[in-house]
Protein backbone atom coordinates (compact mmCIF):
# COMPACT_ATOMS: atom_id res chain seq x y z
CA UNK A 1 0.00 0.00 0.00
CA UNK A 2 3.25 2.50 0.90
CA UNK A 3 4.21 1.90 -2.83
CA UNK A 4 0.69 2.82 -3.84
CA UNK A 5 0.64 6.41 -2.45
CA UNK A 6 4.24 6.78 -3.96
CA UNK A 7 2.88 6.55 -7.49
CA UNK A 8 0.14 8.82 -6.32
CA UNK A 9 3.36 11.19 -5.46
CA UNK A 10 4.38 10.94 -8.43
CA UNK A 11 1.03 11.05 -10.70
CA UNK A 12 0.27 14.71 -8.94
CA UNK A 13 4.36 15.31 -9.13
CA UNK A 14 4.36 15.20 -12.68
CA UNK A 15 1.68 18.40 -13.41
CA UNK A 16 2.45 20.54 -10.17
CA UNK A 17 6.10 21.01 -11.77
CA UNK A 18 4.79 21.92 -15.20
CA UNK A 19 2.00 24.01 -13.52
CA UNK A 20 4.29 25.69 -10.50
CA UNK A 21 7.51 25.87 -11.60
CA UNK A 22 6.91 27.78 -14.38
CA UNK A 23 5.95 30.82 -12.66
CA UNK A 24 9.88 32.53 -12.44
CA UNK A 25 10.24 31.39 -16.13
CA UNK A 26 7.52 33.23 -18.06
CA UNK A 27 9.01 36.37 -18.78
CA UNK A 28 12.03 34.20 -19.93
CA UNK A 29 9.43 32.19 -21.76
CA UNK A 30 8.03 35.39 -23.46
CA UNK A 31 11.29 36.77 -24.64
CA UNK A 32 12.61 33.54 -26.18
CA UNK A 33 8.88 33.12 -27.47
CA UNK A 34 8.80 36.91 -29.05
CA UNK A 35 5.68 37.19 -27.25
CA UNK A 36 3.97 40.00 -25.52
CA UNK A 37 2.73 39.89 -21.60
CA UNK A 38 -0.83 39.19 -22.85
CA UNK A 39 0.06 37.07 -25.02
CA UNK A 40 1.34 34.79 -21.92
CA UNK A 41 -1.23 35.99 -19.73
CA UNK A 42 -4.06 34.88 -22.14
CA UNK A 43 -1.99 31.61 -22.30
CA UNK A 44 -2.30 30.94 -18.77
CA UNK A 45 -5.72 31.80 -19.08
CA UNK A 46 -6.56 28.94 -21.36
CA UNK A 47 -4.42 26.70 -19.74
CA UNK A 48 -6.50 26.93 -17.03
CA UNK A 49 -9.86 26.55 -19.16
CA UNK A 50 -8.68 23.28 -20.71
CA UNK A 51 -7.75 21.87 -17.06
CA UNK A 52 -11.41 23.26 -15.89
CA UNK A 53 -12.70 21.45 -18.75
CA UNK A 54 -11.02 18.38 -17.82
CA UNK A 55 -12.11 18.48 -14.57
CA UNK A 56 -15.74 18.39 -15.75
CA UNK A 57 -14.87 14.92 -17.62
CA UNK A 58 -14.18 13.33 -13.68
CA UNK A 59 -17.09 11.86 -13.64
CA UNK A 60 -16.16 9.75 -16.61
CA UNK A 61 -13.88 7.88 -14.25
CA UNK A 62 -17.34 6.13 -12.99
CA UNK A 63 -17.41 4.80 -16.31
CA UNK A 64 -14.04 4.13 -18.09
CA UNK A 65 -12.60 3.67 -14.48
CA UNK A 66 -9.72 5.93 -12.72
CA UNK A 67 -6.34 3.77 -13.65
CA UNK A 68 -7.35 4.11 -17.67
CA UNK A 69 -8.27 8.34 -17.09
CA UNK A 70 -5.00 8.48 -15.08
CA UNK A 71 -2.54 6.88 -17.27
CA UNK A 72 -4.42 9.02 -20.39
CA UNK A 73 -3.58 12.64 -18.86
CA UNK A 74 0.14 11.75 -17.38
CA UNK A 75 0.59 10.20 -21.36
CA UNK A 76 -1.08 13.98 -22.21
CA UNK A 77 1.45 15.62 -19.71
CA UNK A 78 4.39 14.02 -21.08
CA UNK A 79 3.87 14.49 -24.57
CA UNK A 80 3.11 18.27 -23.86
CA UNK A 81 5.81 18.75 -21.50
CA UNK A 82 8.60 17.38 -24.27
CA UNK A 83 6.98 19.24 -26.75
CA UNK A 84 7.06 22.71 -24.89
CA UNK A 85 10.74 21.32 -24.22
CA UNK A 86 11.42 21.48 -28.00
CA UNK A 87 9.92 24.50 -29.54
CA UNK A 88 10.64 27.78 -30.24
CA UNK A 89 6.87 29.08 -31.21
CA UNK A 90 4.09 30.22 -29.50
CA UNK A 91 1.70 28.18 -31.24
CA UNK A 92 3.38 24.69 -30.36
CA UNK A 93 4.23 26.06 -26.73
CA UNK A 94 0.65 26.78 -26.31
CA UNK A 95 -0.79 23.68 -28.10
CA UNK A 96 2.22 21.50 -25.14
CA UNK A 97 0.35 24.09 -22.18
CA UNK A 98 -3.50 23.08 -23.31
CA UNK A 99 -2.20 18.95 -23.33
CA UNK A 100 -0.25 19.43 -19.83
CA UNK A 101 -3.71 21.22 -17.90
CA UNK A 102 -5.73 18.06 -18.21
CA UNK A 103 -2.93 16.43 -15.43
CA UNK A 104 -4.98 18.92 -13.04
CA UNK A 105 -6.91 16.16 -12.35
CA UNK A 106 -4.93 13.68 -11.31
CA UNK A 107 -5.08 14.65 -7.19
CA UNK A 108 -8.85 13.67 -7.27
CA UNK A 109 -8.27 10.92 -9.09
CA UNK A 110 -5.80 10.45 -6.38
CA UNK A 111 -7.87 10.57 -3.65
CA UNK A 112 -10.65 8.24 -5.32
CA UNK A 113 -8.22 5.62 -6.46
CA UNK A 114 -6.81 5.46 -2.74
CA UNK A 115 -10.49 5.55 -1.56
CA UNK A 116 -10.93 2.18 -2.95
CA UNK A 117 -7.70 0.94 -1.72
CA UNK A 118 -6.62 2.37 1.47
CA UNK A 119 -8.14 2.11 5.30
CA UNK A 120 -10.35 4.91 6.87
CA UNK A 121 -7.28 4.39 9.44
CA UNK A 122 -4.99 5.77 6.80
CA UNK A 123 -7.32 7.85 4.14
CA UNK A 124 -7.65 11.28 6.12
CA UNK A 125 -3.78 11.66 6.60
CA UNK A 126 -2.83 10.38 2.95
CA UNK A 127 -4.84 12.85 2.24
CA UNK A 128 -3.26 15.63 3.71
CA UNK A 129 -0.10 14.56 2.18
CA UNK A 130 -1.69 14.76 -1.03
CA UNK A 131 -3.40 18.15 -0.51
CA UNK A 132 0.31 19.09 0.82
CA UNK A 133 2.33 18.12 -2.22
CA UNK A 134 -0.48 19.87 -4.67
CA UNK A 135 -0.16 23.46 -3.12
CA UNK A 136 1.90 23.34 0.17
CA UNK A 137 5.73 23.02 -1.48
CA UNK A 138 4.63 25.93 -4.19
CA UNK A 139 7.24 28.41 -2.69
CA UNK A 140 10.22 25.68 -3.42
CA UNK A 141 8.74 25.09 -6.60
CA UNK A 142 9.30 28.34 -7.97
CA UNK A 143 12.85 28.90 -6.25
CA UNK A 144 14.19 25.49 -8.06
CA UNK A 145 12.00 27.01 -11.34
CA UNK A 146 14.29 30.04 -11.16
CA UNK A 147 17.75 28.07 -10.91
CA UNK A 148 16.63 25.98 -13.46
CA UNK A 149 15.31 29.05 -15.71
CA UNK A 150 19.10 30.95 -14.85
CA UNK A 151 21.04 28.12 -15.20
CA UNK A 152 20.00 25.71 -18.04
CA UNK A 153 17.08 27.75 -19.47
CA UNK A 154 13.22 27.41 -18.99
CA UNK A 155 13.02 23.82 -20.92
CA UNK A 156 15.04 22.07 -17.89
CA UNK A 157 11.61 22.86 -15.96
CA UNK A 158 9.39 20.83 -18.89
CA UNK A 159 12.44 18.25 -19.30
CA UNK A 160 11.98 17.48 -15.05
CA UNK A 161 8.14 17.24 -15.40
CA UNK A 162 8.66 14.92 -18.58
CA UNK A 163 10.61 12.54 -16.37
CA UNK A 164 8.47 12.55 -13.54
CA UNK A 165 5.92 11.63 -15.89
CA UNK A 166 7.66 8.81 -16.71
CA UNK A 167 7.91 7.62 -13.40
CA UNK A 168 4.52 8.45 -12.96
CA UNK A 169 2.73 6.47 -15.99
CA UNK A 170 5.29 3.19 -14.85
CA UNK A 171 4.17 3.54 -11.37
CA UNK A 172 0.28 3.69 -12.42
CA UNK A 173 0.73 0.84 -14.99
CA UNK A 174 2.82 -1.40 -12.65
CA UNK A 175 1.38 -0.42 -9.20
CA UNK A 176 -2.79 0.74 -9.35
CA UNK A 177 -4.86 -2.15 -9.92
CA UNK A 178 -6.73 -2.55 -12.63
CA UNK A 179 -10.43 -1.71 -12.28
CA UNK A 180 -13.51 -1.01 -14.42
CA UNK A 181 -15.99 1.58 -15.04
CA UNK A 182 -19.08 1.02 -12.52
CA UNK A 183 -21.32 3.05 -14.46
CA UNK A 184 -21.98 2.05 -18.11
CA UNK A 185 -23.34 3.79 -20.56
CA UNK A 186 -22.68 6.69 -23.57
CA UNK A 187 -20.12 9.34 -22.98
CA UNK A 188 -22.39 13.05 -22.69
CA UNK A 189 -20.63 14.91 -25.81
CA UNK A 190 -23.39 17.19 -25.96
CA UNK A 191 -23.15 18.09 -22.26
CA UNK A 192 -18.86 18.31 -22.57
CA UNK A 193 -18.63 20.45 -25.49
CA UNK A 194 -21.03 23.07 -23.79
CA UNK A 195 -19.42 23.55 -20.44
CA UNK A 196 -16.25 23.33 -22.56
CA UNK A 197 -17.29 26.44 -24.69
CA UNK A 198 -18.66 28.00 -21.75
CA UNK A 199 -15.57 27.69 -19.74
CA UNK A 200 -13.55 28.88 -22.66
CA UNK A 201 -15.21 32.05 -23.20
CA UNK A 202 -15.56 32.85 -19.19
CA UNK A 203 -11.96 32.64 -18.66
CA UNK A 204 -10.93 34.42 -21.74
CA UNK A 205 -13.06 37.37 -20.67
CA UNK A 206 -12.27 37.31 -17.29
CA UNK A 207 -8.02 36.89 -18.50
CA UNK A 208 -9.17 40.16 -20.89
CA UNK A 209 -11.13 42.13 -17.76
CA UNK A 210 -7.38 43.50 -16.73
CA UNK A 211 -6.28 44.45 -20.24
CA UNK A 212 -8.68 45.88 -21.50
CA UNK A 213 -11.65 46.60 -19.03
CA UNK A 214 -14.52 45.12 -17.82
CA UNK A 215 -16.98 47.42 -20.01
CA UNK A 216 -15.15 46.07 -23.22
CA UNK A 217 -17.76 44.85 -25.79
CA UNK A 218 -15.32 41.86 -26.40
CA UNK A 219 -15.27 41.31 -22.59
CA UNK A 220 -18.69 41.29 -21.97
CA UNK A 221 -19.69 39.51 -25.05
CA UNK A 222 -17.25 36.71 -24.42
CA UNK A 223 -18.40 36.34 -20.28
CA UNK A 224 -22.36 36.70 -21.50
CA UNK A 225 -22.29 33.97 -23.70
CA UNK A 226 -20.23 32.07 -21.07
CA UNK A 227 -23.00 32.39 -18.83
CA UNK A 228 -25.99 31.77 -21.56
CA UNK A 229 -23.58 28.57 -22.26
CA UNK A 230 -23.68 27.21 -18.47
CA UNK A 231 -27.10 28.01 -18.47
CA UNK A 232 -28.02 25.77 -21.91
CA UNK A 233 -25.80 23.22 -19.82
CA UNK A 234 -27.70 22.85 -17.39
CA UNK A 235 -30.64 22.10 -19.54
CA UNK A 236 -28.46 19.39 -20.88
CA UNK A 237 -27.78 17.54 -18.26
CA UNK A 238 -31.42 17.75 -17.38
CA UNK A 239 -32.52 15.85 -20.72
CA UNK A 240 -29.52 13.24 -21.24
CA UNK A 241 -29.44 9.80 -19.93
CA UNK A 242 -25.51 9.51 -18.93
CA UNK A 243 -24.50 13.37 -17.98
CA UNK A 244 -21.84 14.67 -16.55
CA UNK A 245 -22.92 16.42 -13.76
CA UNK A 246 -26.57 14.82 -12.14
CA UNK A 247 -27.95 18.18 -11.48
CA UNK A 248 -30.47 16.75 -9.02
CA UNK A 249 -27.44 16.11 -6.68
CA UNK A 250 -26.69 19.94 -6.13
CA UNK A 251 -30.23 20.58 -4.16
CA UNK A 252 -28.66 18.88 -1.42
CA UNK A 253 -27.22 21.67 0.70
CA UNK A 254 -24.73 18.99 1.73
CA UNK A 255 -23.01 18.63 -1.23
CA UNK A 256 -23.38 21.83 -3.59
CA UNK A 257 -22.21 23.99 -0.17
CA UNK A 258 -18.57 22.33 -1.14
CA UNK A 259 -17.94 23.27 -4.63
CA UNK A 260 -19.34 27.18 -3.74
CA UNK A 261 -16.88 27.50 -0.86
CA UNK A 262 -13.67 26.03 -3.00
CA UNK A 263 -15.03 28.66 -5.57
CA UNK A 264 -14.89 31.58 -3.67
CA UNK A 265 -12.20 31.16 -1.19
CA UNK A 266 -10.00 30.08 -4.30
CA UNK A 267 -10.82 32.89 -5.65
CA UNK A 268 -9.90 34.80 -2.64
CA UNK A 269 -7.01 33.46 -1.87
CA UNK A 270 -5.56 33.32 -5.23
CA UNK A 271 -6.28 36.64 -5.99
CA UNK A 272 -3.24 37.59 -3.45
CA UNK A 273 -1.44 34.67 -3.71
CA UNK A 274 -0.49 35.50 -7.39
CA UNK A 275 -1.39 38.99 -8.11
CA UNK A 276 -1.79 41.50 -5.23
CA UNK A 277 1.21 39.83 -2.64
CA UNK A 278 3.47 39.72 -5.69
CA UNK A 279 2.89 42.70 -7.31
CA UNK A 280 2.91 44.99 -3.72
CA UNK A 281 5.50 43.62 -2.08
CA UNK A 282 8.09 43.86 -5.42
CA UNK A 283 6.50 47.56 -6.20
CA UNK A 284 9.03 50.31 -5.67
CA UNK A 285 8.79 51.88 -2.28
CA UNK A 286 8.44 55.31 -4.28
CA UNK A 287 5.27 54.29 -5.33
CA UNK A 288 4.48 52.72 -1.81
CA UNK A 289 5.09 49.35 -2.08
CA UNK A 290 7.79 46.71 -0.40
CA UNK A 291 10.44 47.07 -2.57
CA UNK A 292 11.75 43.75 -2.84
CA UNK A 293 13.36 41.88 -5.48
CA UNK A 294 11.68 38.58 -6.88
CA UNK A 295 14.24 36.48 -5.27
CA UNK A 296 13.95 38.42 -1.88
CA UNK A 297 10.15 38.14 -2.22
CA UNK A 298 10.24 34.08 -3.30
CA UNK A 299 12.47 33.20 -0.42
CA UNK A 300 10.74 35.24 2.30
CA UNK A 301 7.06 33.64 1.06
CA UNK A 302 9.08 29.86 1.54
CA UNK A 303 8.14 29.31 4.78
CA UNK A 304 4.27 29.61 4.77
CA UNK A 305 4.28 27.20 1.72
CA UNK A 306 6.11 24.73 3.57
CA UNK A 307 4.81 25.12 6.74
CA UNK A 308 1.54 24.37 4.67
CA UNK A 309 3.02 21.17 3.59
CA UNK A 310 3.15 20.05 7.48
CA UNK A 311 -0.50 21.41 8.40
CA UNK A 312 -2.15 19.52 5.59
CA UNK A 313 -1.31 15.54 7.05
CA UNK A 314 -1.90 17.36 10.59
CA UNK A 315 -5.23 18.08 9.77
CA UNK A 316 -6.02 14.55 8.57
CA UNK A 317 -5.13 13.21 11.67
CA UNK A 318 -7.80 15.83 13.24
CA UNK A 319 -10.30 15.00 11.03
CA UNK A 320 -10.18 11.39 11.33
CA UNK A 321 -11.14 12.25 15.08
CA UNK A 322 -13.66 15.47 14.83
CA UNK A 323 -14.35 15.06 10.93
CA UNK A 324 -13.54 17.65 7.97
CA UNK A 325 -16.27 20.33 8.63
CA UNK A 326 -14.43 21.83 11.93
CA UNK A 327 -10.66 21.71 10.03
CA UNK A 328 -12.70 23.47 6.81
CA UNK A 329 -14.79 26.14 9.24
CA UNK A 330 -11.10 26.79 11.44
CA UNK A 331 -9.03 27.25 7.79
CA UNK A 332 -11.20 29.41 6.24
CA UNK A 333 -11.93 31.84 9.40
CA UNK A 334 -8.53 31.90 9.96
CA UNK A 335 -7.63 32.90 6.41
CA UNK A 336 -10.15 35.50 6.26
CA UNK A 337 -8.67 37.31 9.18
CA UNK A 338 -4.84 37.09 7.92
CA UNK A 339 -6.63 38.98 4.61
CA UNK A 340 -8.26 41.60 6.53
CA UNK A 341 -4.77 41.87 8.40
CA UNK A 342 -3.60 41.95 5.25
CA UNK A 343 -5.62 45.12 3.89
CA UNK A 344 -5.06 47.14 7.06
CA UNK A 345 -1.17 46.25 7.24
CA UNK A 346 -0.17 47.55 3.81
CA UNK A 347 1.77 50.25 4.82
CA UNK A 348 4.09 47.66 6.85
CA UNK A 349 6.09 45.25 4.34
CA UNK A 350 6.76 43.09 7.92
CA UNK A 351 3.09 42.79 8.63
CA UNK A 352 2.54 42.19 5.38
CA UNK A 353 4.37 39.15 5.08
CA UNK A 354 3.68 37.76 8.51
CA UNK A 355 0.25 37.59 7.30
CA UNK A 356 0.93 36.77 4.04
CA UNK A 357 2.96 33.92 4.94
CA UNK A 358 0.16 32.98 7.70
CA UNK A 359 -2.45 32.87 5.18
CA UNK A 360 -0.92 30.39 2.05
CA UNK A 361 0.06 27.97 5.41
CA UNK A 362 -3.55 28.09 6.85
CA UNK A 363 -5.75 28.33 3.28
CA UNK A 364 -3.47 25.76 1.16
CA UNK A 365 -2.38 23.53 4.34
CA UNK A 366 -6.02 23.33 5.71
CA UNK A 367 -9.28 24.98 4.41
CA UNK A 368 -7.84 23.14 0.86
CA UNK A 369 -6.95 19.79 2.27
CA UNK A 370 -10.77 20.10 4.36
CA UNK A 371 -12.72 20.61 1.05
CA UNK A 372 -11.04 17.74 -0.64
CA UNK A 373 -12.14 15.56 2.15
CA UNK A 374 -15.38 16.70 1.79
CA UNK A 375 -15.55 16.47 -1.94
CA UNK A 376 -14.68 12.88 -1.76
CA UNK A 377 -16.71 11.48 1.29
CA UNK A 378 -20.24 13.87 0.64
CA UNK A 379 -19.92 13.00 -2.73
CA UNK A 380 -23.07 10.89 -3.27
CA UNK A 381 -22.85 6.92 -3.21
CA UNK A 382 -24.11 6.41 -6.82
CA UNK A 383 -20.98 8.69 -8.85
CA UNK A 384 -18.09 9.01 -6.43
CA UNK A 385 -16.33 11.52 -8.68
CA UNK A 386 -19.07 13.79 -8.50
CA UNK A 387 -17.60 16.35 -6.12
CA UNK A 388 -13.75 15.76 -6.43
CA UNK A 389 -14.64 16.66 -9.93
CA UNK A 390 -16.80 20.09 -9.09
CA UNK A 391 -14.00 21.05 -6.81
CA UNK A 392 -11.46 20.80 -9.44
CA UNK A 393 -13.60 22.83 -11.53
CA UNK A 394 -14.12 25.64 -8.90
CA UNK A 395 -10.57 25.65 -8.29
CA UNK A 396 -9.68 26.15 -11.93
CA UNK A 397 -12.28 28.64 -11.86
CA UNK A 398 -11.91 30.47 -8.68
CA UNK A 399 -8.12 30.95 -10.17
CA UNK A 400 -9.15 32.69 -13.15
CA UNK A 401 -11.91 34.85 -11.64
CA UNK A 402 -9.93 35.97 -8.84
CA UNK A 403 -7.41 36.87 -10.05
CA UNK A 404 -8.85 38.54 -13.23
CA UNK A 405 -11.40 40.48 -11.06
CA UNK A 406 -8.23 42.08 -8.23
CA UNK A 407 -6.11 42.92 -11.75
CA UNK A 408 -8.66 44.64 -12.99
CA UNK A 409 -8.60 46.96 -9.61
CA UNK A 410 -4.16 47.52 -10.03
CA UNK A 411 -3.99 48.86 -13.72
CA UNK A 412 -3.05 52.18 -11.81
CA UNK A 413 -0.62 50.84 -8.73
CA UNK A 414 -1.34 52.63 -5.40
CA UNK A 415 -2.32 52.27 -2.22
CA UNK A 416 -5.58 53.17 -2.67
CA UNK A 417 -5.76 50.87 -5.65
CA UNK A 418 -3.99 47.87 -3.38
CA UNK A 419 -6.22 48.65 -0.08
CA UNK A 420 -9.61 48.46 -2.72
CA UNK A 421 -8.26 44.70 -4.55
CA UNK A 422 -7.15 43.19 -1.21
CA UNK A 423 -11.00 44.73 0.47
CA UNK A 424 -12.69 42.75 -3.03
CA UNK A 425 -10.32 39.75 -1.98
CA UNK A 426 -11.51 39.56 1.75
CA UNK A 427 -15.11 39.99 0.56
CA UNK A 428 -14.45 36.68 -1.87
CA UNK A 429 -13.00 35.20 1.03
CA UNK A 430 -16.18 36.18 3.49
CA UNK A 431 -18.67 34.77 0.89
CA UNK A 432 -16.65 31.00 1.09
CA UNK A 433 -17.23 31.98 5.36
CA UNK A 434 -21.11 32.77 4.82
CA UNK A 435 -21.36 29.15 2.70
CA UNK A 436 -19.78 27.24 5.21
CA UNK A 437 -21.44 28.15 8.20
CA UNK A 438 -24.59 27.25 5.85
CA UNK A 439 -22.97 23.65 5.17
CA UNK A 440 -24.76 21.32 7.34
CA UNK A 441 -22.49 19.50 10.02
CA UNK A 442 -22.99 15.96 10.33
CA UNK A 443 -22.44 14.47 13.68
CA UNK A 444 -19.82 12.92 15.07
CA UNK A 445 -17.28 11.86 13.03
CA UNK A 446 -19.49 10.59 9.91
CA UNK A 447 -17.75 13.27 7.82
CA UNK A 448 -14.46 11.09 7.63
CA UNK A 449 -15.74 7.65 6.25
CA UNK A 450 -19.48 8.35 4.87
CA UNK A 451 -20.68 9.67 1.47
CA UNK A 452 -24.18 11.23 0.39
CA UNK A 453 -27.18 9.40 -0.33
CA UNK A 454 -28.86 11.17 -2.31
Amino acid sequence: MTLLVVVMFLAIAAFQAAATMIFPALPTIAADLRASQSDISLSQSLFFAVGGLAAASLPLSDRVGRRAMLLVVIILGIVGSVLIATTSVLPLYNVGRWMQAPGVIALPLAFLILREHVSDERYSVILGWLSALNLGATGVDGIVGGWVTDTIGYSGIFWIAAALGVLGFAGVLLVVPQGDGKRKGVVDWPGLVVLGVAMLCISIGLGQAGSEGWSSPRTLGLLIVGFVLLVMFILVERTVKHPIITVRHLASREVFAVPIVCLFGMAGFLSVFSILAPFWLQLPTEAGGGGLSATIYALLTVPGTIVSFFLAPICGVIARRAGWWPVLFTGVVISLFTLIGMTLSLRSTVATLIFFGLLSAVFGGVAITAANGLGVLRSPKESSAFLPGINAIMFSFGSSFGSALVGSLIAKPSLESFVMAFAVAVALMLIAFAFVVLMPRRSGTSDTNAAVNV
